[in-house]
């Protein structure tokens, strides 16, 4: 979304509660669709953003408003693409690759295990573990795309936010149930990462990338939590 000039006065919600009205026109995303939140807890954060432009629209400053018209725009019209793309990444999951040096292989075990280990007690998807990077064939991986399908579409979209984010589709499933916070989402997808500034000291380009996801991460836990229990629509 590029910059421009405000081109509005007045931000209100719709008689819906549901959509925005800038100046009496509907809020809608890039591609024209029509902007209908799930919730009106959303729908008035997102009316928020837009109050508090100034004279220009900054983007980086309606970061759920560029969540929510990916949904629309993206998320939605290919949702078994997006589908397909996540159980994908299931099937080759950041967790089931470790380390051979035996102090970070022995972190991983620890903080990551747990989470292949509640994988397999609740949800029945076992995935094996191994040492290197050569991919394995995960037989489980077939069971993701029923999982996935659950989710509605919102929730789905945020799910692919979190996984592309953290390359782990295990992390992402237990960061949109919401048992794994935007902070604990950004240590454990980075682990590897992390330990090797602890190592080797941190790299400045790398900490402003660091710093740049745990923000997204946050953006997409609001997201999330501004969903609450309500079912979208």
């Amino acid at each position: 979304m590029a910059v421009k000039k405000r081109f509005y006065k007045s931000v209100v919600l719709a008689d819906d509660g549901l959509s925005i009205q800038l100046d009496g026109r509907s809020l809608r995303s890039p591609a024209g669709s029509l902007l209908r939140l799930p919730t009106m807890s959303l729908a008035s954060a997102i009316a928020d953003e837009w109050r508090a432009q100034g004279n220009d629209i900054d983007p980086a400053t309606l970061p759920l408003f560029s969540l929510s018209v990916t949904v629309v725009d993206r998320v939605i019209p290919q949702r078994d693409a997006i589908i397909a793309e996540l159980s994908a990444y299931g099937g080759n999951d950041l967790l089931c690759y470790r380390d051979d040096q035996v102090d970070l292989a022995s972190r991983q075990q620890d903080q990551w295990q747990p989470w292949l280990d509640d994988l397999a007690e609740n949800r029945g998807i076992t995935l094996q573990v191994v040492t290197g990077i050569m991919p394995i064939c995960q037989a489980d991986a077939a069971q993701f795309p029923p999982l996935i399908s659950a989710y509605d579409d919102w929730r789905l979209g945020m799910l692919h936010r979190a996984t592309t984010l953290s390359g782990s589709l295990v992390l992402g499933l237990g960061f949109v149930d919401m048992v794994i916070d935007d902070e604990r989402m950004f240590t454990l997808a980075f682990l590897d990462e992390l330990w090797q500034n602890e190592k080797w000291g941190t790299d400045f380009e790398a900490a402003d990338r660091h710093e740049c996801l745990r923000t997204e991460l946050q953006h997409v836990a609001r997201f999330l939590a501004l969903l609450g229990d309500e079912a979208a629509t």
